[in-house]
């Protein structure tokens, strides 16, 4: 399993960084997807759930998921869903560091299957680059 996590202070309140991070339609903003939708729910609670275009370097496919975790102002966890050539997950965890500044720490691990686990060396690079990537664009 391919695990990393990185972190930085985001100059808005924790409830703030919340609310825009965990609207999956905003997620083509500041992650690396394009064409977020919802499919059930709300996008914000456990059990909604959301599909995206994954985009990891040259690659590109469809990935549905579901929000595992929720706690507004402080936590939420995305999951894959029956995809066979990965599990993903996904997860922002949010500290009030001041009145109007957060601790961000942004993490994520994937395992690949079958065939795709040959791709883990180059997946595992792009990971922990772009999950700081990810986690600056939410920043600003």
């Amino acid at each position: 399993m391919i695990t990393n996590e990185t972190e930085a202070t985001i100059d808005r309140s924790a409830q703030q960084a919340w609310a825009y991070a965990a609207d999956i339609l905003r997620h083509p903003d500041w992650m690396s997807v394009a064409d977020a939708r919802l499919i059930r729910g709300e996008g914000t609670k456990v059990g909604d759930r959301g599909r995206e275009r994954l985009i990891l370097g040259p690659l590109k496919w469809d990935v549905e998921f579901e929000v595992v975790e929720a706690v507004p102002g402080r936590r939420i966890v995305w999951r894959s869903v029956d995809d066979p050539r990965l599990d993903l997950e996904v997860g922002l965890d949010l500290e009030p560091a001041g009145d109007a500044s957060t601790r961000a720490t942004y993490h994520g691990a994937v395992q690949l299957h079958g065939r795709w686990r040959l791709l883990a060396p180059l997946l595992a690079m792009e990971a922990s680059a772009g999950l700081r990537r990810e986690l600056q664009r939410l920043k600003a």
